[in-house]
């Protein structure tokens, strides 16, 4: 779905990502699963490009349905820079546990036999999907390519959780920072945020934004009603 002359909302699977463009650039925001290249190759390609030709590649967390095919990816377009803020680097290249998976290990005695399963899955995945951060991001600062993409520290759901803002068309790509409910913005799915008091600031923070439409992660695309001036 083309969201703005230079963005497209990709749909895979119940997902969102997003990619972004101007003439030298090419930038996706989130990789999905692992397991889901085909789709991301052909919806790139439906979008009018070629996934060869990818830039950047921005990872908004560590989450395994973030980042899962961000290593992939970098095997068909190997000139592309990965993205991330600096407290989830460490997680994202596998120095450090992510934080979703080190719970279900350290509490792994008393899960259920399906949740030790899914465990094992999560830590096979995270195996295999690990990637480095050639360049890590910090808040407010905005890359200078597709128009001006700002980032925005969003954290809550996880410590280093960035949203972004595109800066020329005025979309808001929220990740896990917000999600939709009933056709309105909500904040972060409690049942997955580290924590929701924090989560809640961010929200307020990413809506104070002067945007026009916003896509989260698992809801999709939302207009605002009454859009307000961008900055300049």
């Amino acid at each position: 779905m083309k969201i703005s002359n230079n963005a497209q909302m990709l749909e895979i699977g119940g997902i969102y990502p997003v990619l972004t463009w101007d003439d030298d650039h090419l930038v996706l925001i989130d990789t999905g699963f692992p397991g889901q290249i085909s789709d991301f190759v052909s919806a790139i390609q439906h979008a009018g490009f070629s996934p060869e030709k990818l830039t950047h590649i921005v990872l908004t967390h560590q989450d395994i349905d973030h980042i899962g095919c961000a290593a992939e990816l970098l095997k068909i377009a190997p000139n592309a820079i990965v993205l991330a803020h600096e407290d989830e680097a460490q997680y994202i290249d596998g120095n450090k546990t992510p934080l979703k998976l080190a719970k279900l290990l350290d509490n792994y005695n008393n899960l259920t036999a399906e949740q030790k399963a899914a465990s094992a899955q999560m830590k096979a995945g995270y195996a295999k999907c690990k990637v480095s951060i050639e360049k890590t991001l910090t808040d407010k600062e905005i890359l200078p390519v597709c128009g001006g993409i700002e980032v925005i520290h969003t954290p809550g759901h996880t410590p280093g959780h960035v949203s972004l803002f595109l800066c020329e068309s005025g979309i808001l790509v929220s990740g896990d920072a917000l999600n939709i409910t009933g056709g309105e913005l909500t904040g972060a799915n409690p049942d997955y945020t580290e924590d929701l008091e924090l989560a809640g600031r961010s929200m307020k923070k990413a809506l104070s934004y002067p945007y026009k439409a916003v896509v989260t992660y698992h809801g999709g695309h939302l207009k605002r009603f009454h859009p307000p001036e961008f900055r300049q």
